[in-house]
């Protein structure tokens, strides 16, 4: 809810300063310009930004590595924060995983998020469970 309010908040804020740009640009106002038109030639303005950035995010994230996916994926997981983990390629979309977790449900979330990363047809876990060290 919170975020939604923020993105509406925003997406305002960027309204209001495209059309104040873009009387700025063009040097000029059209007094048959209405409020609405304004506002629709910003919000047409802010879609074809956005969706250029998309387009950007989408062919960076097509250039990366699968072995670069995988490890972003794995890094940012909080619950792998205490793993030590290594990342082979071994063929086309097949990945190994080695290193050492702290829990079996460590081990079971690192290898469900390799599987489900675009570009890995198959995960092969050698992942091992780290004793506690809390004796």
């Amino acid at each position: 809810m919170l975020r939604a309010t923020l993105l509406g908040a925003v997406c305002v804020l960027v309204v209001c300063g495209v059309i104040g740009h873009e009387k700025v640009v063009m040097g000029q106002e059209k007094d048959s310009d209405s409020i609405g038109d304004k506002i629709d030639r910003g919000v047409k303005k802010v879609e074809a930004k956005l969706r250029e950035t998309w387009a950007d995010i989408q062919r960076a994230t097509r250039r990366m590595t699968v072995e670069a996916r995988v490890y972003a994926r794995l890094y940012w997981d909080k619950s792998l924060a205490d793993a030590l983990l290594k990342i082979e390629v071994k063929d086309e979309g097949v990945i190994v995983l080695k290193g050492s977790v702290p829990t079996a449900d460590a081990k079971h979330r690192a290898v469900e998020l390799a599987q489900s990363t675009v570009g890995v047809n198959q995960a092969i876990d050698e992942l091992a469970v780290a004793p506690s060290k809390t004796n």
